[in-house]
């Protein structure tokens, strides 16, 4: 329209005059490639607005597909040129995983011809001049040094070319090529759309997954990095925060069938996006989306590659984009960690191998989905753990050198089969396939923690922090090896932590509590298991707790209490006689206790394997009853 192409915009010691295609600073034109021109207008014209990517993309490159490193690279142009005028800086904002600002305030008045010395009006595209108006200067313009028009138009088409040539430059050559990156972090990906949200959260796990696998690269684990999520953080900082030398970022839209995901890299020392791209397809193509992504970004990060990581790359879990859509959704709700949505998971999972059943994650998914159902004590060891079982086995038939299903194997083998020698070498072998996989070091740290090896537990519990220092579950773990060992005040101190990181994690409320009953701060323990419940209702673990500390404390009724909400509760779901035991223990009722307690190694209980450790029997140790229980356990000599 005629209204916003006769429009001049004035912003600090800047002119800019869209019909024209003119930027002045004080006067003097400032050269910028065609691209960048188009891209600072579309900005300036809506000054203190979010400009998306595909915004950009889709007017400034119409009908014309290209990667997002052209944007990134005029973007880069531009606050360079920007940077001529006084507090130039800081003109276009990024806003990570989304787009672009201009926040520098801008006046817009009406545009008349504007008359450089030196310089003849340019023709329009006929080849005619433009209409003859009165000259009306725009900010302070200053001669050119009698520089001729001709000389005018080489010189613009040389400052034209060398600009081109640097961007061709920049593209191939980002920041020192010589060096690589040597830790990156993932950051969320972030979704136009909540239905698509387990699409985001399953791409952002799957390049994660990728990546680890690079043994000259560290990955920061993805639990990590999901503190960010929603927060549209900044790339600098989260990289600060987690300890690595670049950032991934990417957003993810999907309209009808049409897919399409920006991914961006970030020098967190330098501060500067120095690689970006934009892919696009329909949604069958995602496993192919996916795969390009992988093979994009170590060229990008400058990771040397082995023969075996380039064709581990360009493998694709599965080549049928249904299975996989399912597989995503399984992740997505696994991750959940309530009963509900584990059996959703489970769900989705077989899905997904009913698709392809030559797909090894999706069974590893489906083991991870029982082992949690039964370690939570959501449904009955007998109906969890054997299925766990299975499918970990089936998933390492397909693939054997997957980490998390050896992870997984030896979880099962360790509250369940108590197969102590096999939980050991699972383990042992999930952290040699993938020495970065926090999970197997966590889980590894418990099998060595109830094996008697405190020492060797408590190295692996800080090999599995460090890999994942925000884990709320890594660092919960820690919490409780200070409990088993006995040092109390350590353990309120990281627990407290932990719930500085998020007050509603409810295995620290569990584990704090647990901690004060241990200093005699009965109502304090009392607290902490009624915060449990306010997040998690009718979980028998925790109204076990309660009732066991109540009794320890002296309130039989409020114990009794205790007992009979989980007697009502077995009506309707399983209900661990572990608790049952434990509330007994509390009321002083011995014979009541340790019968229950042969019901829990009956049922095959995963608490059980504590049963060495956990201070609430300590008042049953002396009977030979508790001995001869623990030498069913088998459990290894320390």
């Amino acid at each position: 329209m005629r209204a916003s192409q006769d429009q001049a915009f004035e912003f600090g010691d800047f002119v800019l005059v869209p019909k024209e295609r003119l930027l002045l600073c004080g006067g003097e034109p400032v050269p910028l490639t065609p691209k960048a021109f188009d891209l600072l207008v579309v900005l300036v014209r809506r000054s203190g607005h979010l400009v998306t990517k595909d915004e950009l993309l889709e007017e400034v490159w119409p009908n014309t597909f290209v990667q997002e490193t052209n944007l990134t690279v005029n973007i880069s142009a531009l606050r360079k040129a920007l940077e001529r005028g006084r507090n130039g800086n800081g003109k276009i904002q990024t806003v990570p995983g989304r787009g672009y600002r201009f926040v520098a305030p801008a006046v817009t008045r009406e545009a008349a011809p504007v008359a450089i010395p030196g310089v003849e009006p340019v023709c329009n595209d006929l080849g005619t001049a433009p209409n003859s108006q009165p000259v009306v200067p725009v900010g302070a313009a200053r001669p050119f040094g009698g520089v001729k028009p001709r000389g005018w138009t080489l010189l613009a088409a040389t400052l034209v070319c060398v600009a081109i040539g640097a961007v061709a430059v920049w593209r191939a050559q980002p920041q020192n090529t010589t060096v690589p990156f040597a830790s990156v972090a993932v950051l969320p990906f972030v979704s136009d759309s909540s239905g698509n949200n387990y699409l985001a959260d399953g791409l952002t796990e799957a390049i994660v997954n990728g990546l680890v696998q690079l043994q000259s690269l560290r990955v920061a684990p993805r639990a990590s990095a999901s503190r960010y999520k929603g927060s549209f953080a900044n790339p600098k900082n989260a990289g600060r925060e987690l300890n690595v030398a670049a950032v991934v970022t990417a957003s993810i839209s999907l309209r009808g069938n049409t897919l399409r995901i920006q991914v961006d890299l970030v020098d967190v020392a330098g501060d500067s996006q120095i690689w970006g791209a934009r892919y696009q397809g329909d949604a069958s193509e995602l496993v192919h989306l996916q795969t390009r992504i992988l093979e994009d970004l170590p060229r990008a990060l400058r990771v040397p590659l082995s023969d075996q990581e380039t064709r581990r790359l360009a493998r694709p879990v599965t080549e049928k984009a249904d299975a996989y859509r399912a597989y995503l959704q399984g992740r997505y709700e696994w991750g959940q960690r309530s009963e509900a949505s584990l059996k959703r998971a489970i769900e989705r999972f077989r899905h997904a191998v009913e698709i392809d059943p030559q797909f090894a994650a999706a069974y590893s998914g489906l083991a991870d989905s029982y082992s949690i159902l039964g370690y939570l004590s959501y449904l009955a060891p007998a109906e969890t753990f054997p299925e766990a079982k299975r499918h970990a086995t089936k998933a390492l038939e397909l693939d054997a050198s997957l980490a998390e299903a050896h992870a997984s194997l030896g979880f099962v083998k360790l509250y369940f089969e108590w197969d102590w020698p096999g939980a050991e070498a699972a383990f042992q072998r999930a952290i040699a396939l993938d020495p970065n996989h926090a999970a197997s070091h966590q889980w590894y740290s418990i099998y060595l923690l109830t094996a008697g090896r405190p020492a060797e537990a408590f190295r692996e519990i800080q090999l599995a922090q460090q890999r994942d220092p925000l884990s709320l579950s890594v660092n919960t773990d820690l919490g409780f090896y200070y409990y088993y060992t006995g040092q109390y005040a350590e353990a309120v101190k990281q627990l407290k932590l932990v719930l500085g990181m998020n007050p509603d994690f409810a295995p620290a409320h569990l584990w704090l509590g647990r901690t004060y009953q241990e200093l005699g701060k009965f109502d304090d323990a009392l607290a902490e298991y009624r915060r449990v419940e306010d997040r998690i209702r009718d979980w028998p673990v925790s109204i076990a707790a309660r009732g066991f500390v109540a009794g320890a404390a002296g309130r039989p009724t409020l114990a009794l209490e205790a007992l009979a909400e989980l007697k009502k509760l077995s009506g309707r779901r399983f209900v661990t006689s572990y608790g049952i035991a434990l509330i007994h223990a509390g009321l002083g009722q011995n014979d009541e206790a340790f019968a229950s307690l042969n019901k829990a190694f009956d049922e095959k209980s995963n608490w059980l394997v504590w049963l060495r450790l956990d201070p609430r029997w300590n008042a049953l140790r002396p009977d030979p009853r508790f001995t001869e229980l623990v030498n069913r356990m088998r459990f290894p000599v320390g």
